[in-house]
């Protein structure tokens, strides 16, 4: 959720939540999100300037698992999609894959920031289980020009079995 308020003490908050999804027989499931605060210390020179644009999660932020796959040659492919419940069309948010996780199989793609649209888009591929995936994100678009309000978005991400 990115929220600003009419004082810029109390700044903007972004919240992402984050929501699974799966076939039948292989299963991915996240934990965490990221609440980012934009208060006044954000302020590129002080009051007047705008704020920074661009903000970044931890490294963290989410973490991924692909289970129940038939074994290291199984192939699969995580989706990724946004759906908005309060979020400003100056907003644009990025994901990216920041470790190989650990497990059987192979993983790869994913490892350069890439925009999260509202239809699912492939995000990164692999084979076998996986588990502790990291995702990070950043958003940009972020302005003092833009109005006060708690703005939120969820990400989904959804395995494809391949």
């Amino acid at each position: 959720m990115l929220r600003r308020a009419a004082s810029p003490a109390a700044g903007l908050v972004l919240l992402l939540a984050f929501a699974r999804a799966g076939s039948a027989q292989i299963s991915i499931t996240s934990t965490g999100g990221w609440t980012r605060v934009v208060t006044a210390a954000d302020l590129q020179a002080g009051a007047g300037s705008d704020l920074n644009g661009t903000y970044e999660s931890a490294t963290n932020a989410v973490i991924l698992a692909i289970s129940n796959t038939t074994g290291n040659g199984d192939a699969w492919r995580v989706d990724a999609r946004r759906t908005d419940t309060t979020w400003h069309a100056s907003f644009t948010l990025y994901l990216k894959r920041t470790n190989n996780g650990g497990g059987g199989g192979s993983i790869s793609g994913g490892t350069a920031y890439q925009a999260v649209n509202a239809v699912d888009n492939s995000f990164f591929s692999g084979t076998g289980d996986r588990s502790n995936v990291r995702v990070q994100f950043e958003i940009t678009g972020v302005s003092i020009q833009i109005p006060p309000n708690a703005y939120s978005t969820t990400v989904t991400f959804t395995v494809v079995d391949t």
